[in-house]
């Protein structure tokens, strides 16, 4: 996921947007701060004070995601995943979890 924030197709994907998201991983008590301005996306481990979005799951949960083996949204609708934040947003968040 750090990988794909930072690859130039995402960068273009995300041109002319600028919100943060705090991801907090539960079982691990690790929080990651992802933040696009300009397209440009860059990921820093901590929290930051007022997110736009926010997304709680556990670190198998994400591990599943990433690897293909469950969707974000079905996490989502199964409740292995807790957002906050516009719908709008937190649906192109979904391109940063695409194995």
């Amino acid at each position: 996921m750090v990988k794909k924030a930072e690859e130039p197709k995402m960068q273009k994907r995300f041109a002319n947007y600028s919100k943060t998201l705090l991801m907090s991983f539960e079982d691990l008590e690790i929080n990651l701060s992802i933040s696009f301005v300009d397209g440009k996306g860059t990921v820093e481990r901590g929290g930051i004070p007022e997110p736009n979005m926010t997304v709680k799951t556990d670190s198998r949960t994400i591990l599943d995601i990433l690897s293909g083996n469950l969707s974000a949204m079905r996490a989502f609708m199964s409740g292995k995943i807790k957002a906050d934040g516009p719908a709008k947003d937190l649906m192109k968040l979904q391109h940063l979890l695409k194995a």
